[in-house]
């Protein structure tokens, strides 16, 4: 229980100087968008040698409040300290800004931490894991790193605080106290509770994983689909525009034997707008088998073919958008909120989306997971956007359903995709379904934000703390940054992957790209279905093959040797080197080329890519 009291001199005089506190703070809305702030310490509860806890109790947070903040003492510092703060995605800053702000809406994973000197402190939130912002500020050089629960949000959706506010914080000192000892201790934390299973261990269960292991992911990006309209539309059945077909299933036959026939020998397809009404169509919903690309007979040869090939094939699947154009709409199955609105999504190919409830949905889907199943595709199920957004809460009475209950609908529906297909796939890494996931297409976009150098002011770059805690349990290419990156820049900017026009690109490659693959530890990912992508591929393809068994291994250590190179370690004792300098660096009696990087095997035999 937490123990408040109004000003830190309160506590001061209690006696509680040597205990661990923390600054509470809780925002009232003032104003048109102001707030203002209450003050309160809290004494931590200790929970361990070098643990403790805060709990605020649901029926002691304020009604009207807008936020609570929780600042534990040692999650400060000042400027020009040594050591920096981490938000869970491995974005990092030094401690040298006088001023600024950095604000992380959504967590892939719910921890952060602070470095200063020789300790490392990091919170774990327990609760209100979807509903909080993590927080790092410095102003006139005094730094806090802290979570902002926002109280308006949840109850915005539900009449009453359902849950406690729960923050664990843990001390970590000598050699684990870096953001390496954070990942060991969170991967220690998810493995012991039975959360998560290494691929190792996963194997002997799911044998397409194996393979899995050793192909990479070519997306067809889309069999077909109707173009995204330009403003806000709403399709009935047969009111659609016309379907436009990019890859129908026979001449997708005749790529995937242009990728065999290149030298590509191991390799995951997942199919996308294969179903009714093609890419986004009218889900939910995905039968029947889209006549325009081909229909069923023809897709059932695909699949086939690329069994015949030595392929995976698996299916894209859509189970979070809804459209009025679907064979089976209703307004029942929509998301809601308390005052009963219809929760919009984006701007798709199937018109305006709605969020569709994950509860729900579980009167469906199980059903039609068997329909899928039934096509002959063992291997991942991919479904889009599971692991990419956070689950969306539902105040309909007749179905209601937390942010926490509809991740627990989301991971029904993805373990029972393994159950019937062998595996299951989504699209980014935010862990709460991280038990249920074999692979992901990318982690989330901040490689890409830090190398257009559009980083906040307030953060410095990004380490592979993702991956030091999943490497070896998930399957991922680290970023937006890294997907297609032997195509070039994509020559339009867009992000909707959708739109055909997201598949051109300038053909330049970048050779930092390249190499930040193998520095965090990832393998490439292709979305086409154009055939001039192939010889794209296969150097992807040739780029994989020398570092692809370290897929099984967990990541066990990133650091900086010098600046611009580093050191990734692994669990079976390999280890990468990575120079980004203009000169050549040695390392292990080797020359590590400028732009390239060494691969130190167990038995200390180096591997060096060609120039």
């Amino acid at each position: 229980m937490m123990k408040l009291a109004i000003g830190m001199a309160v506590a001061m005089a209690c006696g509680m100087a040597c205990a661990e506190m923390a600054v509470v703070r809780i925002g009232y809305p003032e104003g048109a968008k102001g707030l203002r702030y209450e003050t309160r310490t809290a004494e931590l509860e200790k929970t361990g040698d070098a643990s403790w806890r805060f709990v605020m109790p649901k029926a002691e947070i304020p009604k009207n409040a807008k936020c609570v903040e929780v600042v534990p003492s040692f999650m400060t510092a000042r400027k020009g300290d040594d050591g920096y703060w981490m938000q869970a995605r491995g974005t990092y800053g030094l401690f040298e800004k006088e001023n600024g702000t950095y604000v992380k809406p959504h967590q892939l994973m719910p921890i952060f931490g602070l470095k200063r000197g020789d300790s490392f402190w990091y919170g774990h939130v327990k609760t209100w894991r979807f509903s909080y912002n993590f927080v790092a500020t410095a102003k006139k050089g005094a730094y806090e790193v802290f979570p902002r629960f926002d109280c308006a949000r949840v109850r915005n959706w539900f009449p009453e605080y359902y849950d406690d506010i729960v923050v664990d914080f843990h001390r970590l000192d000598g050699a684990e106290a870096d953001y390496n000892g954070l990942a060991h201790a969170y991967r220690k934390f998810q493995l012991d509770r039975g959360a998560v299973r290494t691929i190792k261990d996963r194997i002997k269960d799911y044998p397409e994983l194996d393979y899995l292991c050793e192909s990479i992911v070519v997306r067809i990006q889309t069999h077909a689909a109707k173009p995204i309209p330009d403003k806000r539309t709403f399709y009935a059945v047969g009111e659609e525009p016309p379907i436009v077909v990019h890859m129908p299933f026979g001449v997708t036959e005749e790529f995937l034997q242009a990728i065999k026939d290149a030298g590509v020998d191991k390799l995951t397809v997942c199919s996308a707008g294969w179903q009714d009404g093609g890419y986004d169509g009218r889900v939910p919903g995905h039968f029947p088998v889209c006549a325009e690309a081909g229909g069923e007979e023809a897709y059932r040869r695909l699949i086939d073919r690329a069994h015949r090939l030595g392929y995976q094939f698996t299916l894209h699947a859509s189970h979070t958008d809804g459209y009025r154009c679907s064979r089976m709409w209703s307004d029942d199955f929509v998301c809601k909120t308390a005052s009963g609105k219809l929760m919009e999504g984006g701007l798709w190919a199937g018109g305006q989306c709605y969020w569709v409830c994950q509860r729900r949905s579980w009167d469906w889907v199980p059903d039609e997971l068997k329909q899928m199943a039934a096509l002959g595709v063992p291997g991942p199920h991919y479904i889009d956007v599971f692991s990419a957004t956070y689950p969306l809460p539902c105040a309909d009475p007749k179905h209601p359903s937390t942010w926490e209950q509809t991740a627990e609908y989301q991971n029904r529906i993805l373990a029972e995709s393994k159950r019937l297909m062998g595996g299951a796939a989504s699209e980014s890494g935010y862990d709460h379904v991280a038990g249920n996931i074999d692979y992901i297409n990318y982690i989330e976009r901040d490689l890409k934000i830090e190398h257009e150098g559009k980083l906040p002011a307030l953060a410095t770059g990004v380490f592979p703390l993702w991956e030091l805690v999943y490497h070896g349990i998930i399957l991922y290419t680290s970023d937006r940054l890294t997907q297609n990156h032997t195509r070039g820049k994509c020559l339009y900017k867009l992000e909707k992957s959708g739109d055909p026009r997201w598949m051109e690109g300038d053909g330049v490659e970048d050779p930092y790209v390249a190499l930040k693959i193998v520095e965090f530890g990832g393998r490439p990912i292709f979305y086409t279905y154009k055939f001039a992508d192939v010889p794209r591929i296969k150097k992807a393809w040739d780029e994989f093959v020398p570092v692809r068994h370290l897929q099984r291994e967990q990541m066990t250590e990133h650091r900086t040797l010098a600046p611009g190179v580093f050191l990734t370690a692994y669990g079976d004792g390999s280890k990468t080197v990575c120079n980004y300098t203009d000169k050549p660096y040695a390392h292990a009696g080797k020359s590590v080329c400028s732009m390239s990087y060494i691969l130190v095997n167990p038995d200390g035999s180096v591997f060096q890519p060609a120039p």
